[in-house]
């Protein structure tokens, strides 16, 4: 997932989200290997929704920067 987030392929990253959710739900043993996999992933979820959120505030700055954009050509056409 991460390999997908840092590549950008949201639709990649969608899918194995899909997959692993059921995945994570489901009971897990309380072993001390167990615990330091859970952590393991708990981990990469946090760079993952870092990696994410960092795209999401980029596109969201783009969408800013259009959208003012569009509307100047349009105060300019009505001028």
């Amino acid at each position: 997932m991460l390999a997908a987030a840092h590549a950008q392929d949201w639709e990649q990253l969608s899918t194995l989200e899909a997959t692993r959710e059921p995945l994570l739900r489901r009971q897990h043993p309380a072993d001390a290997v167990s615990h330091a996999q859970l952590g393991e992933v708990l981990a990469y979820d946090r760079e993952l929704q870092a990696l994410v959120g960092q795209a999401r505030d980029s596109v969201a700055q783009q969408w800013q920067r259009e959208n003012g954009r569009a509307q100047a050509i349009a105060a300019y056409e009505q001028s």
